[in-house]
């Protein structure tokens, strides 16, 4: 647990709440770890107070928590696990609510799927907060309200005890006679992102390139579309499964990964398995999705840095593709040594394959490292024993 922020004598102090608990079910995929610009959704919410100088930022998280975690140690904010977040978001702001520390004055309160609030909003809010004796302090853009409201703590103990339907919501209604709204000119504090043409719609709000992932829903379709034959299909799951199993344990380590990318990038690997140089059919089939097919192009054959030691997904797809056999996780060991007896009188083919051989081995190396235990390890932990 991090330590408490600390405050001069007499300052007047504020919190923030990001609220990122919840089951992601409209997106239907993890919406703090989508990737927003350089940074992930959550990254960017964080990053909003931090700018404007808020000291106590608290995020509150439940589903996939563990996944979380490692990244606010990084960014340095106060976790706070939500058991009960299975009961909906209301569960999580008293979470949060009731971890507040006395001497907070106020807290933002915002859902992580609204993480576009600029500084200039945050501290226009913190100035009129200080200037009124109204308790909640709502930002506003061409007259319709949006997020993060600045509410007083004396709403605290109102929040604790609230059991009426509606939640937040509901109970803020109750005291708009202790509201005022702060014009601003900020449309993103409009933004939200439950579905995912929100998402796109917040990336061309922010001028990023589309990079829409297809969901597992999606991925299964065109997989379905492409005929894919069942041994392939059952081949991609298992690549899948051993790439998620992978790429979690990195997050644990720090590494900033996209699950959900990794994922999409598995199943899809071997869409055009069958036809000649697949790797690329399948990239040119998946155009819709370039960091999709970027992974795919080169998930027979991967150029490595010697200097670079880091990994992304796209060493990740690859290496698990090395390590499954059919369906079966195996070892590098056994999925080379059949192709290298069998094209021994091939030098060409032959030294592809080392390659290939050698490629895989280097990564295996640099995740172990990162991880500090040995990879079949995880496959005993994550993949109910296979390995």
């Amino acid at each position: 647990m991090l330590a408490e922020p600390e405050s001069k004598p007499g300052e007047d102090f504020l919190a923030a709440i990001i609220v990122a608990a919840g089951y992601s079910f409209r997106m239907k995929r993890f919406k703090p770890l989508l990737s927003l610009g350089g940074d992930t959704v959550l990254e960017k919410a964080v990053n909003s107070f931090l700018k404007s100088r808020i000291k106590d930022i608290r995020v509150v998280v439940g589903h996939r928590a563990n996944e979380l975690c490692p990244v606010l140690d990084r960014l340095g904010v106060q976790t706070i696990v939500n058991p009960n977040f299975s009961e909906g978001m209301f569960s999580s702001v008293i979470a949060g609510v009731k971890s507040l520390l006395p001497k907070v004055k106020g807290f933002f309160l915002l859902p992580v799927d609204n993480p576009i609030v600029n500084r200039e909003t945050l501290e226009k809010l913190q100035s009129t907060f200080f200037t009124t004796e109204l308790g909640i302090i709502y930002p506003t853009y061409q007259g319709t309200r949006g997020h993060p409201p600045l509410i007083s703590s004396r709403y605290v103990n109102k929040v604790m005890s609230w059991d009426k339907p509606g939640g937040m919501r509901a109970l803020l209604e109750q005291y708009e006679h202790d509201a005022i709204n702060v014009e601003v000119d900020d449309p993103g504090i409009l933004l939200d992102m439950d579905t995912p043409e929100d998402y796109r719609q917040m990336l061309k709000y922010c001028g990023y390139t589309d990079t829409r992932v297809p969901t597992e829903e999606e991925c299964y379709s065109i997989l379905k579309n492409a005929d894919t034959p069942v041994k392939v299909f059952n081949h991609c799951k298992q690549v899948a499964e051993l790439s998620s199993a992978m790429g979690s344990h990195l997050i644990r380590y720090g590494s900033n990964l996209d699950l959900e990318l990794i994922r999409a990038a598995a199943l899809l690997h071997d869409l055009a398995k069958g036809e000649p140089h697949h790797a690329q059919v399948g990239a040119k089939m998946l155009v819709n999705y370039p960091k999709v097919a970027e992974i795919v192009a080169e998930h027979t054959d991967i150029c490595l840095n010697p200097g670079d030691s880091s990994i992304t997904e796209k060493e990740i797809v690859y290496l698990a593709d090395k390590l499954v056999i059919d369906d079966r996780i195996s070892s590098l060991q056994a999925r080379f040594s059949g192709p290298i007896e069998q094209y021994k009188n091939d030098q060409e083919v032959t030294e592809k394959i080392r390659q290939r051989l050698i490629n895989a081995e280097r990564i295996q190396t640099r995740i172990e490292q990162i991880i500090k235990i040995p990879l079949h390890e995880i496959r005993k932990v994550d993949l109910g024993g296979q390995g």
